[in-house]
Parts: structure tokens; C-alpha cells; sequence
């Protein structure tokens, strides 16, 4: 026997539908008793796993956010440095003792890498002079005096 349940809430109406579970007859009760399997003896159901497939191309599946967009299509781009470009190095300021070169700040010794045109380099300080500074690139252990452009 159903009962239905009109139920209005804050957010809505929704039909909700219950299912008495008395028999309408003391038989009908044992041969429900009967056929109910005990817990244990129910299979658990497999669980499928997600698989996820990066499209190749907009007929394989698009960007649901970004439909027009051509980026999930295009390969991968790797920035690499020019290997035979010679390296910008430029003395930004001298002060109290500290350089610095291509925006990042050294002491007399200290070793640090810093951002060129040729990617990530490696240098020491070597000397920091009044107007100028000698550095020494590593692992190549070449020397330059890096001098400050003039009018500063």
C-alpha cells in the first residue's frame, strides 16, 4: 500500500512517496520475511574507476568552460635558453657595501643565481668598487667587471 506526501519546503515542492511496509495479510508477511537475503549475502557493487582522455582534437572533446578555446589542442611549448647568445649581466646599483645585478642583491662572496637573457646563471661577487663590481660566473669560472651605466 502507497501513501503519497505533498510536502512544501523553503526551497521548493517536491512529491515524496512512502511505502508502508505492514502486509495487508499475515502471509503475505512471512513470504516477505522469506524472500529478504540477509546483509552478508549481498554482493557489493563494483565501483568502476574514472578514467580521464586529454582530447587531441576539438572532435575528440572540448573545454566545457572555454568551447572556443584552442588551447587544449596545441602541444606542449618548452622555453629554452639560447645556448650560444653571450649572457646579459647589468649592474643595477651600488650601495653600502651591496651590488646589484639583474635585480638581485649580492655581498662581497656570496654566490646566488640570477635571471639573464640565457636562463637561471650562477655568479659570485667577487669585488664591489666604487662604480663598478668583478663577478665571476660558475661553473665556467669566467671573470667580468660589470661597470654602472654612466649619467647615474
Amino acid at each position: 500500500m502507497k501513501h503519497f506526501i505533498l510536502m512544501a519546503g523553503v526551497c521548493g515542492c517536491f512529491l515524496a512517496a512512502k511505502t508502508s511496509t505492514a502486509a495487508s495479510s499475515p502471509k503475505e508477511a512471512a513470504a516477505a520475511q522469506k524472500s529478504a537475503a540477509p546483509a552478508s549475502a549481498r554482493a557489493e557493487p563494483e565501483i568502476p574507476a574514472s578514467v580521464f582522455v586529454w582530447p587531441a582534437n576539438p572532435k575528440e572533446g572540448r573545454d566545457p568552460f572555454f568551447p572556443n578555446s584552442k588551447r587544449p589542442y596545441a602541444g606542449l611549448v618548452v622555453n629554452q635558453p639560447l645556448t650560444n647568445a653571450p649572457v646579459t649581466l647589468i649592474l643595477n646599483g651600488i650601495t653600502r657595501g651591496l651590488a646589484m645585478i639583474n635585480g638581485r642583491t649580492f655581498s662581497e662572496g656570496e654566490e646566488g643565481e640570477v635571471n639573464t637573457n640565457a636562463g637561471k646563471k650562477h655568479l659570485r661577487c667577487i669585488k664591489i668598487k666604487e662604480d663598478s663590481v668583478i663577478i665571476e660566473l660558475l661553473p665556467e669560472r669566467e671573470r667580468q667587471e660589470l661597470k654602472m651605466r654612466s649619467g647615474l
